[in-house]
């Protein structure tokens, strides 16, 4: 908190606390003469969050009264700003505190959170622009909805540093601004604004818990909010590579040019890999669900051939159906289009399609349709499984009518849509999620550019890595190695090496550009072949680590604070990672380097390339890191 604003709260605060015991204040609120009531949240009489209520009440209001609560609670405080709003604060148990403003007048309710200069947040969403933790991506105030500012996996929960969470009520129309309007506050914002509904009254309503620090807040109260996942997705895919015809072939694809890349795949050494995944533009029409016969004249055949190498084979698919396929008419007629707000089929866009129409997954009868011709692209051809894009409100019409709790509404629909995607096998991968953490399937990140930076390039890879962990996404699908070499060009055979390597931990390693592409050479094939032998070194491991994120909600990869949540250091650490509890990897990701400083937080850790023992807590300064070396250690005690 600002040091000015810390001498204000300190005088102004009235002593209204909320105790389980003499020794466990909840929270104390205060009041300062104006709308905003000051609010500190401690554990054990340790200051864990502060901030303000009721920012955005008119002045003329005043600063609202203090009355009994009805029913009479001695868990609850109440507060009345005449007609105008009402505000209520309940300790319901286990160093939790839920917040609650009604009103029938306002439009937008307000509340903000400080984050001091040595404070930090993390979660909440993971997009294209991604830290670790979030606090140098300062937001304008925006709907958070997936697609949109936030990214297309969103979830209503920050965690800080100090040891508190605060858990946003799904059915808030939910506005957020980060270090923006308000400087170095976090505020959450209920308006019944495009894209929301009105709602009559309009509340927010969100829940503060705290903790001894930041994983002991987060490991107890997370999975009050959210499920674990049900089981594992496909463990192949989690222990072996595979491959995706997108980044190297884009949209120029055929049967022939398929079974030339399983060919390839096997005799270049890469015989251990999970499936070849086929992406965009195998279909007669975008949305029509069938195979061009021109470019796929025997798609059964071809997935033989494949199949006979020991690979599976994986479809690309999505829930648009663009206005000049046949399949259009069929869906409009029988009203299994996403409709407008005057009831009539609704017409958006997207990246290959500027008219097009969005199939209503909360429409159980367009739901059984969309199942039912893939199930049967399944039986006919052999794939075993998808890849699908989209599912985003970003993509819809502008104004959209869905089946299901309307204060939902509009991300409803992103949830619908992966649970849908989900029926389809623990083969599958989505790159969209909104209350989906019980699936289990994989989660993809968004496209990644063949670049260095935070900007959707190398660096932004472990952050959101991170991030899909600590909103419980554990089952992370890292984008394509090198990236997708879009109009920044094809990646460097330094890139594509450091990019292999910083993978090399993760939940699964995705090809597309082959390490035997003519830009590369044969050293760059070895080397990815050693980093897959790392990998496959500790593939019991990660099925340890994935087998805990079924147990207890927990990342795979975790952040480097999961060792020592009482060391500062490790709070901003975004270059390294943790798989499970004892592997930390810190690879090297500046263009042109050839050693890394590297944390290593308390413990003692074996270097996986020198086998010499550390003693943490302390950093390893220049730790020499030629291209072909990827730094890790493995924590003995």
């Amino acid at each position: 908190m600002p040091k000015d604003l810390t001498c204000i709260s300190v005088a102004i605060f009235v002593t209204i606390l909320v105790t389980r015991s003499k020794s466990e204040t909840i929270y104390k609120i205060g009041d300062n003469g104006i709308n905003a009531r000051p609010i500190e949240f401690l554990f054990n009489g340790e200051s864990r969050l502060t901030g303000e209520l009721g920012v955005s009440l008119p002045s003329a209001i005043g600063p609202g009264n203090p009355v009994a609560c009805t029913p009479p609670d001695p868990s609850t405080q109440c507060y009345s700003y005449g007609d105008y709003a009402n505000l209520t604060i309940t300790d319901v148990g286990d160093y939790c505190a839920n917040i609650e403003w009604t009103s029938v007048f306002a439009r937008r309710l307000e509340d903000c959170f400080n984050v001091g200069s040595d404070e930090y947040i993390y979660g909440a969403s993971g997009e294209n622009q991604m830290y670790w933790p979030i606090n140098p991506d300062a937001k304008n105030e925006s709907a958070y909805i997936t697609g949109g500012r936030f990214g297309c996996i969103i979830e209503n929960y920050w965690l800080f540093s100090k040891g508190a969470v605060i858990h946003a009520n799904e059915e808030n129309p939910l506005f957020v601004s980060w270090n923006t309007t308000h400087p170095n506050q976090i505020c959450l914002i209920s308006s019944d604004i495009y894209p929301y509904s009105q709602r009559a009254p309009l509340s927010l309503r969100y829940t503060v818990c705290v903790g001894e620090n930041v994983k002991t807040t987060h490991v107890s109260h997370f999975p009050k909010f959210y499920q674990k996942p049900s089981s594992l997705p496909d463990e192949t895919m989690l222990l072996y590579p595979y491959f995706s015809t997108w980044a190297q072939y884009k949209r120029d694809v055929n049967q022939s040019i398929v079974i030339d890349f399983a060919q390839q795949i096997v005799s270049r050494g890469f015989e251990a890999s999970s499936h070849i995944q086929i992406d965009d533009n195998w279909e007669t029409c975008y949305g029509e669900g069938a195979f061009d016969p021109i470019k796929f004249p025997d798609p059964a055949e071809m997935v033989r051939q494949v199949k006979t190498l020991n690979l599976r084979v994986t479809l690309w698919f999505h829930p648009f159906i663009n206005f000049e396929c046949e399949m259009f008419v069929t869906a409009l007629q029988a009203e299994y289009l996403v409709k407008d707000g005057k009831g009539k089929a609704g017409i958006s866009s997207w990246w290959v399609g500027d008219n097009t129409g969005s199939l209503d997954v909360t429409n159980p009868a367009a739901l059984a349709w969309w199942l039912g011709r893939l199930a049967q692209l399944e039986v006919t051809t052999g794939i075993e499984g998808f890849k699908f894009d989209a599912g985003e409100i970003t993509y819809l019409p502008y104004s959209i009518l869905l089946t299901g709790n309307q204060n939902l509404v509009p991300n409803l629909y992103t949830t619908k849509a992966v649970e849908a995607y989900a029926g389809f096998g623990k083969l599958v991968e989505a790159r969209v999620g909104r209350l989906n953490q019980g699936l289990p399937m994989f989660f993809r990140m968004n496209d990644k550019r063949s670049l260095w930076g935070y900007q959707v390039g190398l660096k932004s890879m472990i952050p959101t890595a991170l991030q899909f962990g600590i909103i419980g996404y554990p089952f992370v699908l890292p984008d394509m190695i090198g990236g997708n070499a879009y109009d920044e060009g094809w990646p460097s055979k330094e890139l594509y090496i450091r990019w292999m390597q910083v993978n090399v931990f993760m939940p699964a390693v995705q090809f597309s550009i082959v390490p035997w592409d003519d830009h590369f050479d044969d050293e760059t094939v070895e080397i990815c072949k050693r980093i897959l032998a790392i990998r496959n070194q500790y593939q019991d491991e990660i099925l340890n680590a994935a087998s805990q994120a079924v147990a207890e909600g927990w990342p795979i990869n975790r952040p480097i604070w999961w060792v020592d949540p009482t060391d500062p250091v490790t709070f901003t650490i975004d270059q390294a990672y943790m798989l499970g509890d004892n592997i930390l990897v810190a690879p090297v990701v500046e263009e042109g380097a050839t050693s890394v400083d590297i944390y290593l937080p308390d413990g003692s850790w074996i270097s996986g390339v020198t086998n010499v023992t550390h003693l943490g807590p302390g950093w390893l300064r220049n730790y020499s890191a030629p291209l072909d070396i990827i730094p890790y250690f493995v924590k003995t005690n």
